[in-house]
């Protein structure tokens, strides 16, 4: 008898002792319910973002190329990349500042980024010449649609103004190294 109301002293402490930490089932179960809160970046912080990462990631090859590259045509390329990205990116910043979005630009290449730097650091000669002009124009043409589409969408008139001057800018160096290549 006495072992029996001990028992039930002992139960009766661990419940009282479970609901007192929050551990009850009926708690446990609550916690698993509730979803978790996941912060949604807005289309500009996004936009802007993936503005500040190509630019970076193509100021970054630039400077490898003008190091790296054998040909006097393609050290020319980098030379204008350079100077042309490292400006977008001073004006993106303005511009991210303007609508208050500064926090959303990345002040690093990301991971995927840094590969791609990593990998253009293994060419040398004529291979990395070939890559990366081909590089430049592939993600000149990726960044062209992409601005496109952000035009449809932005509302920031900041936003719209930069996209639309990168748009000009970058169809005028794809006409540039297009006449190039039909002179070859």
């Amino acid at each position: 008898m006495l072992t029996d109301k001990l028992l039930t002293l002992a139960f009766g402490l661990l419940f009282l002792f479970m609901i007192a930490c929050g551990e009850s089932p009926k708690t446990e179960q609550a916690k698993t319910d509730t979803p978790p809160v996941v912060k949604e970046m807005s289309r500009s912080a996004a936009f802007l973002d993936y503005a500040a990462s190509t630019t970076m990631l193509q100021a970054e090859l630039a400077r490898l190329a003008t190091e790296r590259s054998e040909s006097e045509e393609v050290k020319a390329l980098s030379t204008e990349m350079l100077d042309f990205y490292s400006h977008a990116l001073k004006q993106l910043q303005q511009v991210a500042r303007a609508e208050g979005l500064h926090n959303s630009l990345p002040d690093s290449l990301g991971s995927a980024d840094r590969a791609t730097v990593e990998e253009f650091g293994k060419l040398t000669g004529a291979a990395f010449d070939e890559r990366y002009k081909a590089y430049v124009y592939t993600s000149q043409q990726s960044q062209l649609d992409h601005y496109q589409e952000t035009l449809l969408r932005a509302e920031e008139e900041e936003i719209r103004n930069w996209v639309n001057e990168m748009q000009l800018q970058l169809r005028a160096r794809l006409q540039l190294a297009a006449q190039y290549d039909s002179a070859r």
